[in-house]
């Protein structure tokens, strides 16, 4: 760890400062029109996309150290002008805050690929001077609660390294000495001159040489005029007039011939200026045209580059948005994919698990002696229902299905006993949310006072919701022969209730086959709601046999042979009315039991009988 001077409230003043000055730089982007195509593709303004930045390149940055203290969540909170990622006060930071910021911080950093053109229109520094104010918050943030250390430096640098392609025309050295003192421990004091040393393009001045031709006649005039003076003041002998009149005609003749020519020489000296102005102004007048030309040559194309650039820029722009945009896509198509294969899965598992509820509930129903009637229509009420539900499941359409059932058949039949398998083959089809089952008869919904009948019906019904209600002998709720008799109550009571719970209740009624039929005309509620019928036909006497094989099974016993035999010949002793009142698998139970006694009886006398003896029904306690 390495210490800093800086208290954090001082970090959190120096965080604005920078944060300020970065504002400033994207309103000067957005002025000069470089933000404009890229707000059109990216929907933000500029300080949008700056406060997204900023906190998603500190939230790596915390990432990256390791655990994010108070005061660094806090800065990452405040030191922008808005909070995009959601960074909460308190509490813990979504898992989608993170990938939301892992995923921006991959992205290229657009504010600075615009603040590399505006510095080359403009020939200016921004890009420099906008990426210190960025390193300065990231350092802020790094020295809270004494938070810099190497990883903190790592991650700059590859940072730096990550955008540095994006700083254009700069000194490669001079930037890695910038972010090498940057990362030291006053990294906040480092300000490196990045101007320093450039030097300013000038062209050259032209000179025409005219004023050097001029100093050279004016020389060579004055050279002239001094060699004619000289001529004019040579010493002259004395002579006589005549001589010296001639001499001074002669003088005369020659001054007269020099004023002359000087006079033919001035002339041509102004004739020749006149010249060479002319021919001055008019190489001054095309070269002014020609620079005109070049600067407007120029200017094209500057404006070209321009464009070009700008192009350029934006169609990267765009590539990166729909790169972007196609990994999301691909990123959500494939969580689709895994979601609805999840689903999928957890669909089959399902299935799987309700098909082998549903087989074994049959197998239990199947191991029942006889009842194959029976037992083939619930096979085929099942598998009604099973494609049922594929049709709702695919939109089709359905027909409409009443799950009340009617059971008939004498007493003793298993009616009971295959109604609680039912319920709990509706439960694994999804039919009831139980499964349960509730038994009752007339004693358990009909009251003997004028208004109670109805409330011990919704009280029952209460306990039969999700499951089924099996009513026997639901026949005797309907006595027209007994004047106000209150089982007229109860039954209206439960049609209301069967349509009040449709969705989650099944009532199945049992009772003699005749009777049923009875109840059923005695309100037309009943007729329309209760059309699946099932009849129970009475057991034979092998099969009441192995009815007694299953009872002795679960009790631990076996019979012999001889019992058998002396068993059947019993339950064929019995005459029409005493087979009648035996009551089928009830009336083998109650004979089972009295043989169960028979056997203790006899055990007993044995004094200490073994476990082969303790287990053996033999023909002596049949007749017992």
């Amino acid at each position: 760890m390495t210490d800093t001077l800086y208290p954090d409230e001082k970090l959190f003043e120096l965080g604005r400062v920078n944060y300020d000055k970065l504002v400033l730089y994207c309103t000067r982007l957005e002025e000069k029109g470089f933000w404009t195509q890229a707000e059109q593709v990216m929907k933000q303004s500029s300080t949008e996309v700056l406060d997204l930045y900023v906190q998603s390149v500190l939230m790596n940055l915390a990432v990256h150290c390791g655990e994010i203290l108070d005061s660094q969540r806090e800065f990452l909170r405040v030191i922008t002008l808005s909070n995009p990622l959601g960074i909460p006060e308190k509490g813990r930071i979504k898992k989608s805050v993170y990938n939301d910021s892992k995923r921006l911080y991959e992205l290229p950093p657009v504010l600075l690929q615009l603040c590399g053109l505006y510095d080359k229109e403009h020939k200016g520094d921004m890009t420099l001077y906008f990426l210190d104010a960025f390193l300065n918050i990231l350092l802020c943030m790094a020295y809270l609660n004494n938070g810099k250390d190497v990883q903190i430096n790592s991650f700059i640098q590859k940072y730096y390294e990550k955008i540095s392609n994006f700083i254009i025309d700069q000194d490669i050295k001079r930037q890695k000495e910038y972010i090498k003192r940057k990362l030291m421990p006053d990294g906040l004091n480092c300000s490196i001159n990045w101007t320093e040393g450039r030097k300013t393009a000038s062209s050259p001045v032209k000179t025409t040489g005219s004023s050097n031709a001029q100093s050279e006649n004016k020389n060579k005039e004055t050279e002239n005029g001094t060699a004619k003076k000289k001529e004019l003041k040579a010493p002259v002998k004395k002579q006589g007039r005549k001589a010296k009149k001639q001499q001074d005609s002669i003088k005369q003749e020659t001054g007269n011939k020099q004023e002359v020519k000087n006079k033919q020489e001035t002339k041509n000296k102004g004739n020749k200026s006149n010249i060479i102005a002319a021919k001055t102004g008019m190489d001054s007048q095309a070269a002014a045209e020609k620079k005109k030309q070049e600067q407007k040559e120029e200017k094209k194309q500057k404006e070209e580059e321009k464009k070009r650039l700008k192009e350029a820029f934006f169609k990267r722009v765009e590539e990166d948005a729909r790169l972007a945009k196609e990994r999301e896509e691909k990123l959500a198509r494939e969580k689709f994919l895994a979601v609805k294969k999840r689903l999928e899965e957890r669909e089959r598992a399902e299935q799987e698990e309700q098909e082998k509820q549903i087989k074994e509930i049959l197998d239990e129903l199947n191991s029942l002696v006889g009842l194959s009637d029976v037992k083939g229509e619930i096979q085929s009420l099942t598998n009604l229902i099973k494609i049922r539900k594929l049709r709702e499941k695919m939109q089709m359409p359905v027909m409409d299905m009443s799950y009340h059932m009617v059971f008939t058949g004498n007493p003793g039949t298993g009616k009971t006993t295959v109604a609680r398998i039912v319920g709990r083959i509706y439960k694994a089809l999804g039919i009831l949310s139980d499964g349960k089952m509730v038994e009752t008869d007339r004693s358990g919904l009909v009251a003997g006072y004028v208004g109670q009948t109805a409330i011990k019906v919704h009280e029952i019904i209460e306990q039969a919701i999700g499951g089924v209600l099996f009513i026997d002998e639901a026949y005797s709720l309907v006595n027209p022969d007994v004047p106000n008799d209150f089982g007229s109550e109860a039954v209206d009571a439960l049609v209301k209730l069967m349509e009040d719970h449709r969705d989650n209740l099944v009532i199945i009624v049992a009772g003699y086959t005749d009777e049923m039929k009875t109840f059923l005309k005695s309100n037309t509620g009943l007729i329309s709601r209760f059309n699946k019928f099932i009849n129970f036909p009475d057991y034979n006497r092998d099969e009441l046999i192995d009815i007694m094989d299953v009872m002795a099974d679960g009790a631990g016993l076996k019979i012999e042979e001889g019992a058998k035999e002396l068993v059947l010949e019993q339950l064929g002793s019995m005459g029409q009315e005493e087979w009648e009142d035996f009551g089928n698998a009830r009336g083998i139970r109650n004979m089972f039991e009295k043989i169960v006694t028979n056997q203790a009886n006899r055990l007993v006398q044995i004094g200490t009988p073994t476990k082969e003896q303790l287990m053996t029904i033999v023909a002596q306690d049949v007749t017992g």
